[in-house]
């Protein structure tokens, strides 16, 4: 609870799939569901947002999501799952053919979105800003990899390695925790808080800058190596309503780490982003 520009491609309709599998490597929790007798979830919704206009943006910007998810478990082969991801982790299609009630691993295939020098819209799904003319786009990049998660006594600890199959960006490491808190039996509020690691091609895609840029733009040349990207701490509320109907709220921190943080291009090492929406659980 990345994909980027127009809201109808590949990696967009991956992007506006916001909270039903908050976390990529967690079965769902839904009151109303009753999984026991049925291999499958499936929620839709939407939500308004508010999110910095890049990473490392002193402004934030509205957007629009709009969402849907799902997850089959089949008897024989794992789990097969649409994860809409968080405003920390991005979506992703999983398949754990390993899926056991305290562990579970498999592969992954994501998006990510991409960055432009002006700002995306309303609709848009990716970041962007006028501030950044002269250092060009970052392609949208669909991403493969390996995810899994483990339960230590009763907290699933998750990670996820991707990198990009295309375009300038490269390979992350997240690692993080999924903690739900059922605090009513209309409400839940779950913890997620995740540690970010770049190669050398991911932090200069988004966070150095090249003379030939530097030209462009007049940013100094700066370049960014391999090492830890972010931390971030996501809240996520879940109230449920009636007949299937959810109202969601979400706020994240999420602070830039090392090579990231020293960058030109920021301006904010810490960011706030935030969504409230509703979605329907079948």
């Amino acid at each position: 609870m990345k994909e980027h520009s127009s809201p109808i491609r590949f990696g967009a309709v991956l992007s506006i799939m916001a909270i039903f599998l908050v976390v990529s490597t967690t079965p769902s929790t839904s009151a109303e569901a009753d999984t026991s007798k049925r291999p499958w979830d499936f929620e839709i919704g939407f939500s308004p947002s508010y999110k910095p206009d890049y990473s490392g943006s002193q402004d934030s910007s509205p957007h629009l999501l709009l969402w849907a998810s799902g997850e089959y478990r089949t008897e024989h082969l794992g789990t097969f799952a649409l994860d809409s991801g968080s405003l920390a982790i991005d979506p992703e299609l999983r398949w754990n053919f390993l899926d056991g009630r305290d562990a579970a691993f498999g592969l992954l295939l994501g998006y990510r979105e991409g960055r432009d020098d002006q700002e995306p819209g309303l609709l848009g799904s990716g970041s962007g800003s006028r501030r950044l003319q002269g250092m060009g786009t970052i392609s949208a990049a669909v991403d493969a990899g390996v995810q899994g998660h483990v339960s230590v006594f009763g907290v699933p600890l998750f990670a996820q390695v991707r990198s990009a199959l295309n375009g300038e960006q490269g390979t992350l490491v997240i690692l993080g925790a999924y903690m739900p808190l059922e605090l009513s039996s209309c409400f839940e509020l779950v913890m997620l808080p995740t540690l970010t690691l770049a190669d050398s091609t991911q932090m200069q895609a988004f966070y150095g800058v090249t003379p030939a840029q530097s030209v462009d733009s007049g940013f100094r040349a700066y370049e960014a190596r391999s090492g830890w990207q972010s931390a971030a701490l996501e809240m996520i509320g879940d109230w449920t309503i009636s007949g299937g109907w959810h109202a969601i709220a979400s706020v994240t921190y999420q602070h830039l780490l090392a090579d990231a943080a020293s960058s030109p291009l920021v301006q904010e090492k810490g960011q706030v982003s935030g969504l409230l929406g509703m979605s329907y659980r079948f």
